[in-house]
């Protein structure tokens, strides 16, 4: 399974130049636990729900504070053409939750650590399913 195809919704992105409030309202607005920082088209950083409680408002930065500093730089990235093993792998080894996906260079969506886990049961539920209805009704003809 490609990464890829395991994207759900456009990654939500913001300048550097946005303050913390405005980044924790859009949060909690659209649902998401990051965003995606952009400057001229280029995906420059990753600021979460985390930074902003742990790095911004508990380290007693003003809520006006811009997101640049506190978002993370230097992301690991992956290719939505990529396996999602390699996803789990890259995950693993940078010790972080998300990846920023691209496409043709393109910020393409970004990948959690929840959405390879569920990819991962839904691939499992497939292969354990004609098993599962064996089990439950064994006078059906095996396969």
């Amino acid at each position: 399974m490609r990464v890829s195809e395991c994207l759900h919704e456009a990654p939500v992105t913001v300048p550097p130049e946005c303050t913390l409030e405005e980044a924790a309202r859009l949060m909690g607005t659209r649902g998401v636990g990051s965003l995606v920082v952009v400057s001229g088209g280029e995906v420059v950083g990753i600021v979460t729900d985390r930074d902003i409680a742990v790095r911004g408002v508990g380290s007693g930065r003003a809520l006006t504070t811009r997101v640049k500093a506190v978002m993370s730089e230097n992301l690991v990235t992956i290719q939505g053409s990529a396996d999602i093993f390699d996803a789990y792998r890259l995950l693993k080894d940078a010790g972080v939750r998300r990846l920023p996906v691209l496409e043709d260079g393109d910020l393409g969506g970004i990948i959690t650590v929840d959405d390879l886990l569920v990819a991962l049961v839904l691939e499992l539920g497939a292969v354990v399913s004609p098993i599962v209805k064996e089990v439950l009704d064994p006078e059906l003809p095996s396969r």
